[in-house]
């Protein structure tokens, strides 16, 4: 009996994955590729944009091995934000390294933009603060570094999405979603639509550029791409971390998602409204044909990767697994602080001159108060975000928040999802099925497939979750010893 299912991409920074989701929800196979980074200078990220391609054709291939017996319905895509490509229309053939996101080769220009006054403007435009994570500035820095023999009507630019797109499609279609989009700094958040505005300010050429559809859309037909056949519609595309938010079902009001990784990303529904909150990012979360949805998003930098580094620190040999045993051995009284600056503070603060701290250190400080300084500054960074997201809320009289919903690595620690738990006061509920930004492309491509015909429909197909209540354990004391930590520490700042 044949199964028809929906292949989503994910592909991300460290991984390319395939993963197959039956028409109930269920991932029935799945296969990942890792894909490397190069760093040829500090500071710079790059990687292969064919290399790209190549680890998704893999992973497909892998994936659709499992059984002979399943029927590709759909495609839906999830990939990495922000990271920049440019290609030759003609060949196919990336004209230059994709730009990572978190490469900050386009910092001098940035400041330059910022010296001109022009940050106030492009933040209002573009619910983005000027800074080299966002696509504008990377597009700008390719086209004024490749080898320029190539005609400019044959350049094409775009997210990681659209270059899958235009290889899917055998370099027929050049089109993005308003949620990769508005990760650009160059689409207008209100309209969903390119900026003339910012387009002047960046240098860019809109023809270049992809043409922005929802995120829930046919964006075209596959070419036969490896094992995969030819003439299968392709139905989503949509930033990871938006996708994340949607399989957890964060299109219900109340919902806020964090992704406990390398550093997090906490993001919100905003609803209808692109409303604005000091120190976070106005977004789109996605959209439909019959909804676009935004949401307010803090990137915080360092996040679940002070873990291993505080572990080596303590002479645990970088295990997170002992670093754990021994935060929870901690009796909580403990003053030491640790305040992950090493490469800056992102959101709320956002300053990039400063270093990290330990602070609050006395005769009686043991390693198992250092361990738990870290884990502590993990929940911290995550309710500082929070905070301003429920005062935002309630500025603009949107649901409060009741739940955090949780995933990443860092997350599978029970004792940090209840410190989480108690820190903020609200229930957080940890994601028991993995794949997430996979799941949540498969889910709007089957909305547009009409495999559910509503939202409401996916209620039954969402991922279950383990649930951590406040025990009412205050943790005021030792948040108000955080910010005073971080006021220190915002001190080095030259700015």
């Amino acid at each position: 009996m044949t199964t028809s299912t929906i292949l989503a991409i994910d592909q991300g920074t460290t991984n390319s994955k395939a993963v197959l989701v039956d028409f109930g929800g269920n991932i029935i196979a799945k296969a990942q590729v890792g894909i490397p980074c190069q760093y040829p200078q500090p500071g710079w990220v790059e990687q292969s944009g064919e290399g790209i391609v190549q680890t998704v054709k893999e992973a497909i291939d892998a994936c659709l091995s499992v059984s002979p017996d399943i029927e590709v319905a759909a495609v839906g895509i999830s990939s990495q934000r922000e990271s920049a490509i440019a290609w030759d229309s003609a060949s196919g053939l990336p004209l230059a390294p994709c730009v990572s996101w978190q490469c900050r080769r386009s910092q001098p220009f940035c400041e330059e933009l910022k010296r001109l006054g022009l940050n106030a403007r492009v933040h209002e435009l573009s619910g983005l603060p000027i800074d080299p994570l966002f696509s504008g500035s990377k597009f700008r820095w390719l086209l004024d570094s490749f080898d320029h023999s190539v005609s400019r009507h044959r350049v094409r630019l775009g997210n990681i999405d659209s270059w899958l797109l235009w290889n899917l499609t055998g370099g027929e279609v050049h089109l993005t979603d308003t949620s990769n989009a508005s990760r650009t700094q160059l689409c207008d958040i209100s309209s969903g639509q390119w900026s003339p505005e910012l387009l002047d300010v960046f240098g860019i050429d809109s023809e270049m550029l992809p043409e922005i559809r929802p995120s829930s859309h046919m964006f075209g037909k596959t070419r036969e791409f490896g094992s995969l056949k030819a003439g299968i519609p392709i139905m989503s595309m949509i930033g990871d971390s938006h996708a994340a938010l949607f399989a957890q079902g964060g299109f219900r009001p109340g919902i806020v998602k964090a992704t406990y990784g390398t550093g997090s990303s906490v993001m919100t529904t905003t609803q209808d409204q692109p409303i604005r909150a000091e120190g976070l990012a106005t977004t789109v979360a996605w959209e439909t044909p019959e909804q676009r949805v935004y949401a307010l998003e803090g990137n915080i930098t360092v996040s679940a990767a002070i873990l291993p580094w505080t572990a080596k620190l303590l002479g645990l040999g970088g295990s997170v697994d002992r670093l754990a045993e021994l935060a929870e051995s901690a009796d909580g009284e403990g003053q030491a602080i640790l305040v992950p600056a090493m490469v800056g503070l992102g959101a709320p603060r956002w300053v990039g001159d400063i270093t990290g701290l330990l602070d609050g250190l006395t005769f009686n400080t043991e390693p198992a108060d250092v361990a738990r300084a870290a884990f502590e500054s993990i929940v911290f960074q995550i309710k500082d975000v929070v905070d301003v997201m429920r005062s935002a809320g309630q500025r603009h009289g949107l649901p409060p928040l009741t739940a955090l919903k949780a995933d990443g690595g860092a997350s599978a620690n029970g004792w940090l999802m209840q410190l989480q738990a108690d820190t903020l006061g609200i229930m957080v509920q940890r994601a028991a099925q993995a794949e997430l930004s996979a799941v949540g492309a498969a889910l709007l491509a089957g909305l547009e497939l009409g495999v559910w015909p509503t939202l409401e429909a996916l209620e039954g197909v969402l991922s279950t979750f383990d649930t951590f209540e406040g025990l009412g354990v205050d943790q005021d004391i030792r948040h108000q010893a955080w910010i005073r930590s971080v006021e220190r520490t915002l001190s080095q700042s030259k700015g």
